[in-house]
């Protein structure tokens, strides 16, 4: 199974992308590193962000 998350607004940065948190790497800190800005962030970005998991497609 794969996770993926999608922030408010997230089309415009890219997302839905896979979550793929570094160890101790902070939600916030995850979405800054692929590609959310600061201040949608700072305008509670994170706190409505959606997850849900995907069953990985056969090779």
């Amino acid at each position: 199974m794969t996770t993926l998350y999608d922030p408010p607004s997230g089309w415009k940065y890219g997302f839905p992308k896979i979550y793929s948190p570094l160890p101790n790497e902070t939600l916030e800190q995850t979405l800054l590193r692929d590609g959310y800005p600061q201040r949608e962030i700072d305008n509670a970005g994170a706190k409505y962000c959606r997850f849900w998991e995907e069953k990985e497609a056969a090779a």
